[in-house]
């Protein structure tokens, strides 16, 4: 061994010189180098998870809205056909309502013009019957040369007018 010591000249003073001056290095390294870019990588490493994490999140987030943007438009979609539906029926209603009252309307107008019609019949009967009655108490008149009192005038009228009446109506 010395003579390997004297071949390769290994000072055993300096040896242990450089060995501490190593190892002071190496402290010094690891005190202001080594622990702060270990602590930053470890930073930057839960940086990442942090971030992947939250990508996650965020892409469950973007499902979860997905979801719920389908079941709104499914919503308003409903919504929409129920105020479709809705309209519709009040239209009909409506529809409905007018043709009720003109349906109301017309059979108004119909009364009314089969009431007049009554009335002008009446009174063309009555004008009818007075004409008549007139017409025949004059041929009465020139039949029995004027010898029919009044009472008796008078009930010939009405029978006569009652049997064209009679007549009139049965045909």
């Amino acid at each position: 061994m010395d003579d390997l010591i004297k071949t390769f000249y290994i000072d055993w003073k300096l040896l242990i010189a450089q060995a501490v001056n190593f190892t002071i290095v190496l402290g010094v390294l690891w005190l202001f180098a080594m622990k702060p870019l270990m602590k930053i990588m470890k930073e930057r490493e839960d940086k990442i998870k942090a971030s992947i994490a939250n990508a996650e999140k965020i892409e469950i987030a973007m499902e979860q809205i997905k979801k719920d943007k389908e079941k709104e438009v499914k919503k308003g979609r409903k919504e929409a056909q129920a105020l479709i539906n809705k309209a519709e029926k009040e239209a009909e209603d409506v529809r409905r309502q007018k043709l009720e009252k003109s349906n109301k309307e017309t059979e108004k107008i119909l009364h009314d013009a089969e009431r007049q019609i009554r009335a002008e019949r009446e009174l063309m009967v009555r004008d009818v019957k007075d004409e008549l009655g007139g017409l025949v108490a004059l041929a009465l008149g020139r039949i029995a040369g004027g010898n029919i009192d009044e009472k008796t005038h008078r009930k010939l009228i009405d029978e006569t007018i009652d049997d064209l009446r009679n007549a009139e109506f049965t045909k």
